[in-house]
């Protein structure tokens, strides 16, 4: 798809959520993780290029963010 504006790209493909959200380095990939409505932080995406990053559980969306802040 192709998008012809004058925005910046960061205005385009901006997340309007009212969650924090943060994004954490793993050793071959990051993985997006958000704030839900208990504190808790929750795996949201996994963006990595080894592919066992994607059968590893702690990495799965949905799943509790058990690290340091």
């Amino acid at each position: 798809m192709t998008l012809y504006t004058h925005l910046p790209i960061e205005d385009v493909m901006a997340e309007k959520n009212d969650t924090e959200v943060k994004y954490k380095d793993t050793p071959s990939g990051t993985v997006m993780i958000q704030k839900n409505e208990d504190g808790a932080w929750i795996v949201q995406r996994l963006v990595s290029p080894d592919p066992n990053d994607y059968l590893n559980d702690s990495y799965q969306p949905g799943t509790r963010w058990n690290s340091e802040e």
